[in-house]
């Protein structure tokens, strides 16, 4: 169904109002998830915002540093709601970066976020490379095998240029756990290949589906099992079956300072450099290349001007319930 933009605006303030998110924090919050839904990744946007609402009440404090040693720095964030610890660890990671060269921030204890790209946008923006990546419980697993044993593992980049900073923002599984959640909802089928069943067959089926299929065979795996060790093991908190709650999921805010390599306009005049190179590589259909967070940009710009949002019933139904303080009914 086709909804005002405003109007959905106005129902997550509500929902926010509702949830006692402080008034300072409302718009950091509700803008996150309007992004990832007029990006095109609804199961990041209006649905996951209907979701992560009901843990609203349940922040504790503000995040806070509490280990430091070189570049790294760990995060309380006290059950923080996710955009706004997010937005308080990319700073934490800039800061370090100007300062030593570089910042690798481990968060724990935080609800989550709707899509990565903005926090790693922010670290472009302010020149530097930006690197930001999650675990999350062991939801996903490897081809051949029917055991669940990693996070889904999502990572986005970002790095300047003369314009707009190029962008990656990416699961390391076919599809994100939040398209089998909301297929359950509505009774929708899974895309072909992304989901297994307990036995590791691939399965269309979202009631019978038990795991995510990570992407890339073997190379996919060894990608996800890197961003593993580095949501992980790298600050002490949990992995894989050890991800017991959201409060012990596991997230890194990586910033770089290139200007070792020379001024920092040189950075992103190189990286422009790169940029114009894709924009000439030949495609066999002779259609543009696609260069990463382009297509996403577009979107946002023709959805915002139109003024309109396509959601599911269901999800617009979820929402108008939060905006009444129902943060149970799904």
């Amino acid at each position: 169904m086709k909804v005002d933009i405003d109007q959905v605006r106005a129902l997550m303030v509500e929902a926010c109002r509702r949830s006692k998110v402080p008034a300072g924090s409302v718009d950091l919050v509700v803008d996150h998830y309007l992004l990832g839904e007029t990006q095109g990744k609804s199961s990041h946007g209006v649905a996951k915002f209907c979701f992560e609402s009901r843990f609203f009440n349940e922040r504790q404090g503000s995040p806070r540093t509490v280990r430091e040693h070189g570049v790294l720095a760990v995060v309380d964030a006290q059950r923080e709601i996710g955009p706004v610890s997010a937005h308080y660890a990319v700073r934490v990671a800039a800061d370090r970066a100007r300062e030593l060269g570089a910042g690798i921030v481990g968060v724990i204890n935080t609800q989550r976020y709707g899509v990565l790209s903005p926090w790693a946008e922010y670290l472009a923006g302010v020149g530097l490379l930006g690197i930001v990546m999650n675990t999350s419980r062991a939801d996903s697993t490897v081809e051949g095998a029917r055991t669940p044993f990693l996070g889904v593992n999502p990572i986005s980049y970002a790095v300047p240029t003369d314009n707009e900073p190029l962008i990656v923002d990416m699961s390391t599984t076919k599809s994100p756990m939040g398209v089998l959640w909301e297929a359950r909802r509505g009774a929708a089928e899974l895309p072909a290949e992304s989901f297994v069943d307990p036995g590791g067959e691939f399965t269309i089926d979202p009631h019978v589906a038990a795991s995510a299929m990570v992407f890339g065979g073997h190379k996919g795996f060894a990608v996800s099992l890197l961003i593993q060790i580095m949501t992980g093991s790298l600050f002490g908190f949990p992995m894989g079956p050890g991800v017991e709650s959201t409060w012990t999921t596991g997230y890194t805010f990586i910033a770089i300072d290139p200007s070792f390599g020379g001024e920092l306009e040189d950075f992103a005049k190189n990286n422009s450099r790169l940029v114009r190179v894709m924009e000439g590589v030949g495609t066999r259909d002779s259609q543009p290349f696609r260069i990463p967070g382009r297509r996403s940009r577009a979107r946002v710009r023709t959805v915002t001007a139109s003024g309109k949002l396509d959601i599911p019933e269901s999800v617009y139904r979820r929402l108008k319930a939060r905006a009444t303080g129902d943060f149970v009914s799904d």
